[in-house]
């Protein structure tokens, strides 16, 4: 039996892999350089802005006048955080130690459980932000408890297989991609 469920093809009862978005090349320099921008831009300026609120609370004698202080400068520390976890999202901070971190990094934050098959060789620069981006922006989609698999193969041509079961699903899905690093 051949016929199609939604966008995946269905054969002989078993789903036939989908595909997963591979960034582009110009992609990786550019999330890469947007995460260091909201870093260097708005987070270090908000990080200012609540030494500076602290300062200013210190020589505040009026408690009401000082207890909106410590409020605003709940409010700037909330921001900030946002702002890191957003440029975490655009580029894992993590990815310059290498594949295998960045994987167990999210799936800690995601809540998931991961299993890695991995290559023994460690995978060119580009190669390894291009696949780390693509596994990271993938597992950032999936809901917590999740089991996913992570198989990683190849140098110049990467091959990618990530296998996932939703909690509560007894069905696994896959998914694959195909990165051209040289």
């Amino acid at each position: 039996m051949v016929g199609s469920a939604g966008r995946y093809n269905v054969r002989g009862g078993r789903w036939l892999p989908g595909w997963l978005r591979v960034p582009g090349r110009g992609a990786a320099e550019y999330r890469f350089e947007l995460e260091r921008a909201l870093n260097d831009g708005p987070a270090a300026g908000l990080s200012a802005l609540a030494v500076e609120l602290d300062l200013f609370s210190a020589g505040v004698a009026d408690l009401r006048v000082s207890s909106r202080i410590e409020t605003l400068r709940e409010t700037v520390i909330s921001l900030i955080e946002n702002l890191r976890q957003l440029g975490g999202m655009i580029h894992p901070p993590v990815l310059a130690e290498g594949l295998e971190p960045t994987c167990l990094s999210l799936a800690e934050r995601y809540d998931l459980r991961i299993r890695l098959d991995l290559p023994e060789h460690e995978l060119g620069p580009q190669a390894r932000v291009r696949t780390g981006l693509l596994v990271a922006d993938h597992l950032a989609t999936l809901e917590p408890g999740t089991t996913v698999r992570v198989r990683v193969r190849g140098r110049r041509v990467v091959r990618v297989r990530i296998t996932e079961q939703r909690p509560g699903s007894s069905t696994w899905r896959n998914l694959r991609a195909v990165l051209l690093c040289g």
